[in-house]
């Protein structure tokens, strides 16, 4: 009998002495998802006030800057660089939590989060903060994994689908003018019915619609360049000049419906991609127009793809 109470004292010692030995003093709680996007891109995210909550898929609540998972509630405190700290109370748990994102690779970048607390000397309210940490980090992963997917879907981050394409072996034959202000659709389908008649007159055919860059000069006019792309290679003059776009040149492309106001506003999506990426740009960018204006004249219906080469 006295055996038996010595071990069993012993057996209750050795389970409080694992309490205190696998579950330490402080729980340290750490997450991360590997996301393929750029760093900059992330760190765009993590300072916005707004972005940020939707990228989680949660019940946001925007007056208290709170969200609830799983019976967690999440606090959302204003950024600081890349670096967002976000509060945690759970049943028991109240604690600080923190959100970076540092890069990989040149494009993919990691989104870590990680929260560290105090627990008691209580071997019981001990188990009952680590159960509670679980299940802090299965939320945190549920939110890591929206995020994710929300990072590498451009158009949630720069308003605009933005996608990376490897050109093919492509002839243009070009146009140029000078205009004292941006051009207007007369003007452009002016130039690319001249090049389609010449393009016609040594039996090639165009390929797709007119292409076209902007160029705002020094004297406050513009350069206006009008090309087509075609099936082969035609002779020059001075007018109308040959291009060919570089074999497995990269570009970064988005689609645009609607006016100027829209087409302005993919580009400063693109351009602010293009900054994001750290990547230089060889040339300038230029627009595909998709469908005739001459005959959609209601500009909220343009269609417009807008191309920014980069390397």
């Amino acid at each position: 009998m006295k055996k038996l109470k010595i071990a069993s004292i012993l057996i209750i010692f050795a389970f409080v002495g694992f309490f205190y030995i696998y579950i330490p003093n402080t729980i340290k709680v750490s997450s991360f998802k590997v996301s393929n996007a750029y760093e900059l891109t992330a760190t765009r995210l993590l300072a916005d006030a707004q972005l940020l909550p939707e990228s989680m898929e949660a019940n946001y609540d925007s007056i208290n800057h709170k969200i609830k998972v799983g019976g967690i509630e999440f606090t959302i405190q204003p950024a600081l660089s890349n670096l967002v700290e976000i509060d945690i109370a759970s049943k028991h748990i109240k604690t600080k939590s923190f959100i970076t994102a540092n890069g990989v690779t040149k494009q993919t970048t990691a989104i870590n989060w990680f929260l560290e607390f105090k627990t008691t000397l209580n071997p019981i309210e001990r188990y009952n903060d680590y159960q509670e940490a679980i299940e802090i980090k299965n939320a945190i992963n549920e939110i890591l994994n929206h995020m994710s997917a929300f990072l590498e879907a451009p158009k949630y981050i720069y308003g605009f689908d933005v996608k990376e394409l490897t050109l093919k072996d492509t002839i243009l034959i070009t146009t140029k003018f000078i205009s004292k202000g941006l051009p207007t659709n007369a003007q452009i389908y002016t130039q690319a019915d001249a090049l389609t008649k010449y393009l016609q007159s040594f039996n090639k055919v165009a390929i797709n619609n007119p292409m076209v860059t902007v160029l705002e000069n020094p004297t406050k006019d513009y350069t206006i360049m009008v090309g087509i792309s075609i099936n082969g290679e035609i002779p020059q003059t001075n007018n109308f000049r040959i291009k060919r776009m570089p074999v497995n040149g990269k570009m970064f492309v988005t689609d645009v419906i609607g006016g100027a106001q829209s087409i302005q506003n993919g580009y400063a999506a693109l351009k602010s991609f293009l900054l994001d990426s750290k990547r230089p740009s060889p040339a300038v960018p230029f627009e595909l127009l998709l469908n005739d204006r001459r005959l959609v004249t209601d500009t909220a219906q343009w269609k417009t793809r807008i191309y920014y080469p980069v390397m």
